[in-house]
């Protein structure tokens, strides 16, 4: 089941360049036909769940009467468009509520874990494995799934209500509980508990965020983390990566960073050749330890697949022969199994050679690049839009540059900060496209976007103009951004305290699109419009 979309990049290669991602080839699944089953939905949601084991609702002492039916959601219908919008369905679909799929029904089982998720019908291990990721991480969760729910409690009326980061806000979606099954199983994502439904429930709400199922298949893990979390991926290329920077992946997972993975393509090779590794697969790590092997050390990192199943079968992976060298109680701190639940080990010098991209998402960015996020004292966020003949000029080799938007960055100095930072001041700037994934559904894709950050050393009364472009050489990010088919894009840079300026932009001109501008640093800061900007962005906002 792949989960990428194609993605160009057209500058400079940067020090961890973005790679090239190719769709992946895996058959697809057979179409559906869908319907509705008639039968009437229980009156008395207490034979749901025993008292007080749902879902982390709150129990109230007046309930709904047992004559109140239950929620129907018209806005995201029980019926085929809610599917697929251009798939064929010619297999038998039945819509049923958690208590028609398990008379023990919950929303949550003893809490939610990486453990909890299997992939489905559907293309979007790229949204399961950063779920699955966020799921051990309580104050996450608490913010996608609100305490309101009342899922196995006597006022439950068959409403979720699951919550997503879109744009710099988030936006409260609700959902009837209605699942899409085939022959008694539950179609797309669920738990491994056959019980349990709060990760069919957050996927449905998903999809009805993005208008279809459908829209979810193939996709980014930034993506998916951004949605789920609001904060902040950075992307790097594993064969690019020194032996050293496994201590940078290693600190990052310790410090709660969420870090997901693509593996490369191996279609077309032997089985024996791709040593349980699906093609072009989105992965997420869930540990990172070194440890005592023979007369050195084993540096391993953990990843799981979204499946639930199929796993590496190389080196250090379940059952393998390294495993005989290690004591027992470092594998038993390992939480080691030989169980196909679609999580294994792997050396290092493997991953790097397995995959050919990894994200390293954290709700705030690691300024120094030493894995550890750190505090954003300051961060600003600017609604945008680019319109086409008026401020849509594309990227800086295009002669209607000095068009795009330009805005006026004031950085004060500091001198704690200075010191920490050799004499410098961080700067993350990230630009996101206002970009829904249904619109793929539409034949509209993503642009190509970047931004130019220029020194300035007077204040300009006015907009810049092509002059000044011609003669000022922007300033490189230090991992060296580039302009790529992404919704969102960063760089990181070291400036000396004054004022600067930004310019987002699309790669072409004449490409209309809202844009979401987000600036973090550690200093006191501003950001004000200079020119070219455009009032009543709201025709962007969701």
């Amino acid at each position: 089941m792949g989960c990428t979309i194609t993605v160009s990049s057209r500058k400079t290669k940067p020090q961890w360049p973005i790679p090239r991602i190719t769709t992946s080839s895996k058959k697809e699944k057979e179409p559906y036909e869908c319907v509705l089953e008639k039968r009437v939905t229980p009156r008395n949601w207490t034979n749901v769940a025993a008292p007080g084991s749902g879902g982390g609702g709150r129990r109230v002492r007046n309930g709904k009467n047992r004559g109140d039916s239950f929620f129907i959601d018209t806005d995201f219908p029980a019926e085929n468009k809610s599917l697929f919008r251009h798939k064929p369905i010619t297999k038998t679909v039945v819509w049923k509520r958690p208590n028609e799929i398990s008379a023990d029904a919950v929303l949550v089982s003893d809490g939610t874990s990486r453990h909890d998720m299997k992939q489905g019908e559907l293309n979007d291990c790229w949204f399961l494995s950063t779920l699955s990721a966020i799921a051990e991480k309580p104050q996450l969760m608490d913010k996608i799934i609100p305490s309101d729910n009342t899922f196995g409690t006597p006022e439950y009326d068959g409403r979720f209500h699951c919550r997503f980061w879109q744009f710099d806000k988030w936006i409260d979606i609700y959902i009837d509980d209605r699942l899409p099954t085939v022959d008694g199983e539950i179609l797309f994502a669920h738990s491994s508990d056959p019980s349990e439904f709060w990760v069919s429930l957050v996927e449905k709400a998903y999809a009805k965020l993005n208008k279809s199922y459908e829209a979810l298949e193939y996709g980014f893990e930034a993506d998916a983390f951004t949605d789920l979390t609001g904060g902040l991926a950075e992307w790097y290329n594993p064969t690019d990566l020194r032996e050293q920077d496994f201590y940078l992946i290693r600190a990052a997972y310790q410090c709660g960073a969420v870090i997901g993975c693509l593996s490369v393509d191996k279609e077309g090779r032997t089985e024996r050749e791709k040593k349980g590794m699906v093609s072009n697969h989105s992965y997420v790590i869930t540990g990172v330890e070194e440890i005592p092997y023979l007369d050195s050390t084993a540096k391993l990192i953990r990843v799981r697949n979204p499946w639930g199943d199929t796993e590496w079968n190389g080196a250090w992976s379940d059952g393998s022969d390294e495993w005989d060298r290690v004591i027992e109680d470092i594998k038993q701190d390992l939480e080691l199994t030989t169980q196909d639940d679609g999580e294994f080990w792997m050396n290092f010098r493997d991953f790097r050679r397995e995959y050919c991209n990894m994200i390293i998402c954290n709700l705030s960015p690691d300024f120094d690049h030493d894995g550890i996020s750190d505090k954003a004292e300051y961060q600003i966020s600017i609604r945008g839009g680019w319109k086409s003949h008026l401020n849509a000029g594309g990227w800086l080799e295009c002669e209607s540059f000095h068009s795009n938007p330009q805005y006026i960055i004031n950085l004060h100095p500091d001198v704690n900060v200075q010191r920490r930072f050799n004499g410098r001041l961080p700067l993350v700037v990230s630009l996101l496209q206002v970009y829904r994934r249904q619109d793929k559904l539409e034949g509209i894709g993503l642009y190509a976007i970047g931004f130019e950050v220029f020194q300035l050393f007077t204040r300009p009364t006015g907009v810049l103009n092509k002059m000044f472009f011609d003669r000022t050489d922007p300033l490189m990010p230090d991992n060296e951004e580039t302009y790529a088919e992404y919704r969102e894009t960063s760089g990181r840079f070291f400036l000396d305290p004054g004022q600067y300026l930004l310019v987002p932009t699309s790669q072409l001109p004449n490409q209309d699109r809202g844009y979401l501008l987000r600036l973090f640093t550690v200093t006191k800061m501003q950001c004000s419009p200079l020119g070219n900007t455009i009032e009543g962005t709201e025709q962007w906002d969701l």
